[in-house]
């Protein structure tokens, strides 16, 4: 959210006036031409300078407003949408490259960052980055006023919008307040939001709407030609891999994609607290997609769904608990719907709708 300092200044009551060069004009009500020179009111454009009450006063104001968009569809049009980035110039490996890669190389790609400000912003979570680029903007300031008044104006503006443990609060608040900013008692505020963004939203951008349909606009015709012949190329690309879940979706298989996707994400983590991660994910795994009975279950040979509850039980999680499992379920998507969603209108209809 931007900060606005609002019209809240009043323009003052002083007229400027300047004589008409043309001695014919007749001031109203005059029955008769005369010489008399006419005054000319002019509005002086020059207003009073905003304290910084008023200033304060206008961002709580507007904070306010931003707030109640939040929480009130209705009120969407008081948070600016940020534009979507343009598709000319990228090439399909560069942005199909942002879902395999970390947020760091997202951010440091102007249309990745774009589409993903335009995905916050969709989950009513921007202030995150807004925030963290605020920081950096904070970093290269020079001044040490104007540090101190943009460290308040960023505690006004997200204190309340942010998560944020108390001692992190409790350091940029001292800092703000200091004559000196000192950006190490803003590291562990950074770090705890940029996690947030890391770990939370940045891999549901990654299976978003937003940025499959950014993929879709680039992906080259080429590409989905050749998941005709190649099954895993579908199953690789995020593109391929969204319609032919859609597909099962309209036949109710939708499950066996899921429980793939699942794994990839399991295998897929990382962090100093990995293992604890692993072992959370795959008691999840179970519970949603093995566990008998359950609405998303799928169907695995008896022996295999024994030895990754097994395991689990015995603690013995590791990359490879799903491997079995996962190769079973890729024959069993490529014995029937693979070949149904080839001959679909889905398929048919994503083809000829590519341009590149």
């Amino acid at each position: 959210r931007s900060s606005r300092s609002g019209s809240g200044s009043s323009i003052g009551n002083r007229s400027d006036t300047r004589l008409s060069p043309n001695p014919s004009v007749r001031s109203r009500g005059s029955r008769s031409p005369s010489p008399t020179p006419v005054r000319v009111t002019q509005k002086s454009t020059t207003s009073t300078p905003i304290s910084k009450g008023d200033q304060k006063k206008n961002m709580v104001e507007q904070l306010n407003k931003d707030m109640a968009a939040m929480f009130d569809p209705t009120l969407k049009n008081a948070r600016p949408e940020p534009e979507m980035p343009s598709p000319d110039g990228v090439e399909y490996p560069r942005a199909a490259a942002w879902s395999s890669g970390k947020l760091s190389a997202v951010l440091q790609d102007d249309r990745g960052r774009q589409l993903f400000r335009v995905f916050l912003w969709q989950c009513l979570a921007e202030e995150n980055l807004n925030f963290m680029e605020a920081t950096e903007k904070l970093k290269k300031m020079k001044s040490t006023e104007e540090k101190k008044a943009f460290a308040q104006e960023i505690i006004d503006k997200y204190a309340v919008l942010i998560n944020l443990s108390a001692p992190s609060m409790a350091a940029i608040q001292r800092s703000a307040k200091s004559d000196d900013i000192d950006m190490e008692d803003w590291a562990p505020a950074i770090k705890e939001v940029r996690r947030l963004l890391e770990n939370d939203q940045f891999p549901r951008f990654r299976r978003s709407e937003t940025y499959l349909a950014f993929l879709e606009l680039i992906l080259p015709r080429a590409y989905a030609e050749r998941w005709a012949a190649n099954f895993e190329a579908l199953l690789g690309n995020a593109v391929g891999r969204h319609h032919f879940r859609l597909f099962l979706r309209s036949i109710r298989a939708e499950e066996n994609l899921r429980f793939w996707d699942a794994v990839v994400e399991f295998r897929g983590t990382s962090g100093p607290q990995k293992q604890v991660s692993m072992v959370t994910q795959a008691k999840d795994i179970i519970a949603t997609f093995l566990q008998e009975g359950t609405i998303n279950e799928v169907f695995l040979p008896f022996g295999t769904k024994q030895v990754i509850e097994s395991k689990v039980a015995d603690d013995l999680v590791d990359i490879n608990l799903f491997d079995e499992a996962t190769r079973h379920i890729e024959q069993v998507l490529r014995n029937d719907p693979y070949v149904r969603f080839l001959q679909s209108a889905e398929y048919e209809n994503l083809c000829a709708k590519l341009t590149r």
